[in-house]
């Protein structure tokens, strides 16, 4: 397993630079007790999902790292990024590579039985199709008959694996797994796949930059059948390190109350994820 962690942890180490050494330590908010990097809170996070995370001029952008940055900043610690593969978050924060995972993962039951979680944001997710295919989906259900490309290893996958148990003989339902999101959006563009199940944020803002090529096809879905609520999304950590979720939780208070949430929701168009809403 930590063979193939290190093949997909990429060479660059993304390092957000800030200016906590010239502040007072009674401006900083209490530091987890356990980082694996004394002053640094080392994040893991899948760089390949606007507008949620994604790279721009060498420089780590989108909801997921400016508010883990924001985070941080009340902390007065400096965050690190290591940008890996989704499949390979959980092992490198079992292994302890990392501190924590931000990177748009969904709070479920199966993930609560070995991670606790800060909730962040409001999931969901959403088909695309390309502009020529015309398809629309009322629900997860409508797939049946389809060929859908994922992303491996996410609720989009579990989602529609409970769906294509249940499509009748006549209408299978044909998953194309990818390691990103962009790869399984790709597929679409190719033709290879009538349609890509992502997350509602990467779904809507790709439609949004690409309205020749790609329309949205269903509106936000919880993944879990009609009338079920949207997962939360959450700052993973490893169970039972209390500490560092407090002091996580407590920073993330922190940025709420001084508009730095509001203003990063209202910049990147997520207003529908803002977890105050959530139930």
């Amino acid at each position: 397993m930590l063979s193939r962690l290190s093949a997909i942890i990429l060479t660059a180490i993304i390092i957000a630079s800030g200016s906590c050494e010239s502040r007072a330590a009674s401006d900083c908010l209490p530091q987890p007790p356990s980082l694996i990097e004394q002053g640094t809170l080392t994040v893991g996070i899948s760089l390949a999902a606007p507008p949620t995370s994604f790279m721009k001029d060498d420089v780590a952008t989108g909801l997921d790292p400016e508010l883990i940055n924001a985070i941080a900043d009340a902390m007065c610690l400096k965050p690190k990024f290591v940008n890996m593969a989704f499949a390979g978050l959980f092992p490198a924060l079992i292994a302890k590579k990392i501190d924590v995972i931000h990177s748009q993962v969904g709070i479920t039951d199966v993930r609560k039985e070995t991670f606790d979680f800060v909730p962040v944001f409001v999931g969901g997710v959403r088909l695309i199709s390309s502009k020529s295919a015309n398809l629309t989906f009322t629900t997860e259900a409508d797939t049946c008959g389809t060929t859908v490309a994922i992303m491996g290893g996410s609720v989009q996958q579990a989602a529609l694996e409970r769906v294509k148990e249940n499509c009748p003989s006549g209408k299978p339902l044909v998953l194309k797994p990818f390691g990103g999101q962009a790869e399984a959006l790709n597929e679409v563009s190719r033709g290879s796949a009538q349609a890509a199940f992502l997350d509602w944020a990467v779904a809507s803002y790709a439609a949004q930059q690409r309205p020749d090529d790609l329309k949205l096809a269903s509106p936000i879905l919880s993944g879990k059948g009609p009338n079920t609520q949207r997962n939360r999304i959450g700052v993973v950590f490893r169970k039972g390190e209390q500490g560092n979720l407090d002091a996580v939780a407590a920073a993330f208070l922190k940025v709420e109350e001084n508009g730095g949430y509001d203003r990063l929701l209202k910049k990147w168009g997520l207003s529908e994820g803002d977890i105050r809403t959530a139930n």
